[in-house]
């Protein structure tokens, strides 16, 4: 890596370039820019004025050192403007991982900037590392094959692969232990007892089948994380209060974990829902989400904010998020390893920042505040208790959370703004729960 991060600066670090490759007609461009038009005086660099007039005037080369020295006074974007492409990289080290690694261990924005940049460079190989996986189409194929060679039926086998897309369709394609256990919940909570024992079944035959050969310390941490559902007596847990939920997002440690904790409490989506949305589907005039996100047993239409959460998210959410996907934008073009459409995908999505972070951020306030482990799904049935005791019909709440009639779904999804919205964010602003703000 050819880049300093830090106090928001994409710097140069001349330690990690090919100093030598660079050729004298490159080297006198970055001095004059530096000298002349940044304005960096001969003290600043470490030089006496004479050794530079010498320089200036060509009766001297300019060295690795002052080259070095120059450097450090231009960043990513201004080197690539004046050369027209970044620098050399020389071989990486051990010793520069450790140093990596150690500044990581002291510094949380850094270790979540790594992270992210691992995340986005290596993508499936990085699960792992993970306690993640991400599925692909490929990994349903190999899991086909391998239950034919089973001797199963053509109609088992179909049955596991549509409980599987089912759950894979609500998880983002992406299972990690947390995820599939809030996930999970959800359908117990809701009453799909029967889905829920068919994807409990079909979840553990495919980590055996095809995660198993391939990671087998992933696939036992996926595995242990869910048992095969048996119903049994119902032991459900005392939900949070508005003030606890209140004390929680005030002692979150990043703005990011603010807003989506305060977009599942005030809203009542399912945790992984705020990942499929982008930019564009952030609605700032009418303090609405346009979602409409179908499967095949959810529908989720929109979702809408309230005053003071949009507020917060105008001036405090919006502003950090583009600055830190412009910081890590630089980055990764500089560095080569991103496309130009990777990096403008991730610049779209409305949380670009890591979902098991923000998740891992939420759970470890949340079992200080509440003195119990905290599961995300709480916060939507949170909404609908809250909504319900204030007077709400069940039927306007159903609406909201995505549990409507196909009916409602097509005056939603093919309408911007219609009466039918109108109604419900009069509902919605006069009994939703004020978490933010």
């Amino acid at each position: 890596m050819g880049w300093l991060f830090g106090d928001g600066v994409v710097c140069m670090d001349p330690d990690l370039i090919r100093i030598e490759a660079i050729p004298q007609d490159v080297r006198r461009r970055v001095f004059e820019y530096v000298t002349v038009v940044k304005g960096v005086r001969p003290s600043e660099l470490g030089y006496d004025k004479t050794y530079m007039y010498r320089v200036r005037r060509g009766l001297m080369p300019i060295s690795d050192d002052l080259f070095r020295a120059l450097l450090k006074f231009i960043d990513v974007d201004e080197y690539a403007r004046l050369v027209g492409s970044a620098p050399q990289l020389v071989e990486a080290t051990p010793d520069d991982v450790i140093r990596v690694v150690k500044k990581a261990l002291v510094d949380k924005s850094f270790r979540n900037l790594l992270f992210d940049m691992l995340r986005q460079a290596f993508g499936d190989e990085f699960r792992e590392y993970r306690a993640s996986w991400t599925v692909t189409e490929r990994d349903i194929e190999e899991f086909v094959r391998a239950k034919r060679l089973k001797g199963l039926r053509e109609k088992t086998i179909r049955d596991h692969v549509h409980y599987l897309r089912l759950a894979l369709s609500e998880l983002n394609w992406t299972l990690e232990p947390e995820g599939i256990r809030e996930f999970l919940a959800e359908l117990r909570e809701e009453g799909e007892e029967h889905v829920l024992r068919h994807v409990t079944v079909a979840l553990k035959s495919f980590l055996k089948n095809v995660l198993k050969p391939k990671d087998p310390a992933l696939f036992r941490l996926l595995y242990d994380s869910f048992t095969v559902y048996k119903p049994k007596a119902s032991n459900h847990v005392k939900l949070p209060t508005l003030e606890q939920l209140r004390v929680i997002w005030r002692q979150l440690p990043s703005i990011e974990s603010k807003f989506y904790f305060a977009l599942l409490a005030e809203t009542g989506l399912r945790p992984g829902e705020p990942f499929t949305l982008s930019l564009g589907d952030l609605d700032l005039e009418h303090g609405m989400l346009h979602i409409g996100k179908v499967t095949e047993t959810k529908r989720a239409f929109i979702a809408f904010l309230r005053p003071e959460f949009l507020r917060w998210v105008r001036e405090v959410y919006l502003p950090y998020r583009v600055d830190w996907v412009e910081r890590l934008s630089k980055g990764w073009l500089a560095s080569g390893w991103f496309s130009q459409d990777v990096v403008e995908k991730a610049k779209q999505k409305l949380i670009p920042f890591d979902q098991s972070r923000l998740r891992r951020e939420i759970k470890e306030v949340a079992k200080q505040v509440l003195g119990r482990e905290f599961e995300l799904y709480e916060l939507r049935k949170f909404f609908a208790t809250h909504m319900i005791s204030q007077g709400v019909p069940e039927s306007i709440v159903n609406t909201l959370q995505g549990r409507a009639p196909p009916s409602e779904f097509r005056i939603l999804v093919q309408h911007y703004w219609s009466p039918r919205h109108e109604e419900l964010k009069q509902w919605y602003l006069k009994y939703a729960p004020r978490v933010c703000c």
